[in-house]
């Protein structure tokens, strides 16, 4: 068992931080070589954030997770 935040572990952090940049990039790359993708609207970004907070809020009860504006 690793270095635990609270109810998070360190290995995890690490492993997700990976996770969301290749997604990022990845995403980045599928809309700079696919100009007809439709891009999701500053409200469908702020929805899909919303229901992102709330699926760690879930999992992560204890640790007052909140969207920052």
């Amino acid at each position: 068992m690793g270095i635990k935040f609270g109810e998070i572990d360190a290995t995890q952090i690490l492993d997700n931080e990976f996770r969301v940049k290749f997604t990022a990039f990845l995403v980045e790359w599928l809309f700079d070589n696919n100009p007809q993708l439709k891009k999701p609207t500053p409200e469908e970004i702020k929805a899909l954030q919303e229901a992102v907070i709330k699926e760690l809020q879930k999992k992560y009860p204890n640790s007052g997770i909140k969207l920052q504006q």
